[in-house]
């Protein structure tokens, strides 16, 4: 009976995270594409239009290719599909295990799971071979090392550390966050959610409940978080801007070109207080990039 009981509790729970990240990734698919909004995950995806248009958003570019967008039939839709799923193994999108009948037939399971191969590839892709995830985390600890954050779930829940990341982007905007308390959660996700959104640009696609639930899941915190470090976005400009404060010597103007050589990053090292042998002593550059 315990056996039974534990069982269905863990089912109730899986469904609860999974709901949010439905909820999570529809509303990131809405922001692509602006003028389109999906309420059914499952059942919106399925005839393959929206997925072509998504991509296409993604990838810059339009499609070639004959697109049945009026009522298609059964063997349509998988064509549809199957268009889409190319251009992003075309791409370099990893779709192991994602065939088109399952995007037809509404398999909730792996269009959630397409749907993150999406955001790795497109929102936080990066050039290193580090994992979105570790990657993230690395920038997370680094940017808020006060609050020794381990994960992307119950650390996120009681607002505290959202409203820290908002004070890192944009001094003053939230210099309070170490007096908010944490049984007022919900409360406080929503203002950081709405201030992240108004004074940052950054869009509520997860809502104030689901952030604060005990059952967030790490996809849906990611995805939200990720529009921080995004390429200009408020995170990465913020971190920027400290790099040049501590390096007025070096014109660093981004995280790619910028440190190809590794000249600026031997520079930075020794800025704060590390060596680097074959560094010190040699006439400073301007890096122009």
């Amino acid at each position: 009976m315990a056996d039974s009981s534990s069982s269905t509790a863990s089912d109730e729970n899986r469904q609860k995270w999974i709901d949010i990240q439905r909820h999570t990734f529809s509303n990131w698919i809405n922001e692509q594409l602006q003028s389109t909004a999906i309420r059914n995950l499952s059942t919106d995806l399925s005839d393959g239009v929206v997925l072509i248009r998504l991509v296409e958003a993604l990838q810059g570019r339009r499609y070639y290719g004959k697109v049945y967008d009026n009522n298609p039939t059964e063997i349509q839709k998988l064509m549809n599909v199957q268009m889409e799923l190319d251009a992003l193994r075309e791409d370099g999108v990893k779709t192991v295990n994602i065939g088109t009948h399952d995007i037809v037939e509404g398999n909730t399971k792996l269009i959630l799971g397409l749907i993150w191969c999406l955001v790795q590839r497109y929102q936080i892709a990066s050039k290193t071979k580090i994992p979105p995830k570790k990657l993230m985390m690395a920038w997370i600890q680094s940017v808020l090392s006060e609050l020794k954050l381990t994960n992307f779930r119950t650390n996120w829940n009681d607002g505290k550390a959202l409203s820290a990341l908002l004070e890192y982007c944009q001094p003053g905007l939230c210099q309070e966050w170490r007096g908010l308390d944490p049984g007022r959660a919900i409360e406080n996700c929503e203002r950081a959610l709405l201030l992240a959104e108004r004074y940052l640009g950054v869009p509520r696609i997860i809502s104030a409940q689901h952030l604060a639930s005990p059952h967030l899941d790490e996809l849906s915190c990611i995805t939200y978080l990720s529009y921080f470090i995004t390429k200009n976005g408020p995170g990465y400009r913020a971190s920027l801007q400290r790099v040049q404060m501590i390096l007025p010597d070096a014109t660093v103007t981004d995280f790619e070109t910028s440190w190809s050589d590794g000249y600026v990053l031997s520079m930075l090292v020794e800025a704060v207080g590390g060596q680097v042998r074959g560094l010190s002593g040699s006439p400073k550059r301007d890096r122009k990039t």
